[in-house]
């Protein structure tokens, strides 16, 4: 059963998201990009942790968080539909994150659509990745991890380095992924109601503005169709309520299929990465210390 604080903070989620008072198309993404729909209970619970040490990678911001002298090198690719999310959304719970695992983690704002459609981010994914190895990070002390949109990403980069020929990372966590963009699933239709945080309504604008005229299917945007061959164990966080719940099943079961080393945890009663919650919701915070966990254990 959810903790009161986990129930408290999935009504605040559908007061300020499924409340449909943000208009559709681009007049509401600049709207909720400029935090029109940001309830300021939400905005404490989320945290805000001080800047880090920003700079750029080509055009690129980037930041660093957590311990700048440890010997592992998290990359984290934040979510939000790919339409949103920045470093400034995911600052909080990426340096607790590092904190738990006594890791140093690099977020970077790649670039979003609908101004940067497909391949935009998974190109500034790779950009990302080449600097942390030019930079002397290798591949064994590297990790990935991301949430929604950003799990998705992180799939694509991860077949990405295999078709250029360059080392994966050590271990991959992945929150509450977005692999499938057709829209397949069963979760998708039998949570629609259930899910406080995201709207199916809506998610097609994204998937248009994202890969316009593209092939859904093409495992670069749907990465539950990948050949997961070659793939850095992976670590699968979800929440029971979730419209996405399908894509983190059915991505672990192709996972193992392919002889790849996959976990799937089920968090019962929690909504879309509950984790960015860590500051209020305890099973946030758990869950974070679980990847944390995870990433120890696959050691360097």
């Amino acid at each position: 059963m959810a903790s009161i604080r986990a129930k408290l903070y999935s009504r605040l989620l559908r007061r300020a998201l499924r409340s449909g008072l943000l208009p559709d198309g681009l007049e509401g993404l600049e709207l909720a990009r400029g935090g029109a729909n940001r309830n300021p209970i939400l905005n404490l619970i989320m945290g805000k942790n001080r800047p880090g040490a920003a700079f750029k990678i080509g055009a690129m911001d980037a930041e660093w968080v957590g311990d700048q002298n440890a010997e592992r090198t998290l990359l984290y690719l934040h979510g939000g539909g790919y339409v949103l999310g920045s470093i400034d959304t995911h600052r909080s719970m990426v340096t607790r994150l590092c904190k738990f695992a006594g890791i140093r983690g690099l977020i970077v704002d790649y670039r979003l659509a609908p101004e940067h459609p497909y391949p935009s981010a998974i190109e500034d994914a790779e950009q990302a990745y080449d600097y942390l190895t030019e930079s002397g990070v290798t591949p064994e002390k590297m990790l990935l991890a991301g949430d929604s949109a950003g799990g998705g990403l992180s799939l694509a980069l991860m077949q990405t380095l295999r078709e250029h020929g360059k080392a994966q990372p050590k271990a991959v966590a992945l929150l509450s992924p977005w692999t499938d963009l057709t829209i397949s699933g069963r979760s998708h239709k039998e949570r629609a109601e259930r899910d406080p945080m995201i709207d199916i309504e809506r998610m097609p604008q994204a998937i248009d503005w994202y890969c316009p005229n593209q092939d859904k299917k093409n495992p670069l945007i749907s990465p539950v169709f990948a050949d997961l061959a070659g793939c850095p164990p992976m670590f699968v966080q979800v929440g029971s309520e979730e419209v996405l719940f399908d894509d983190s099943t059915r991505l672990v079961e192709n996972a193992e299929k392919a002889n790849v080393e996959a976990e799937l945890q089920i968090w019962p009663d929690m909504p879309h990465v509950h984790q960015i919650a860590h500051n209020f919701v305890p099973e946030a915070k758990a869950a974070l210390r679980d990847i944390a966990g995870f990433f120890n254990r696959k050691g360097v």
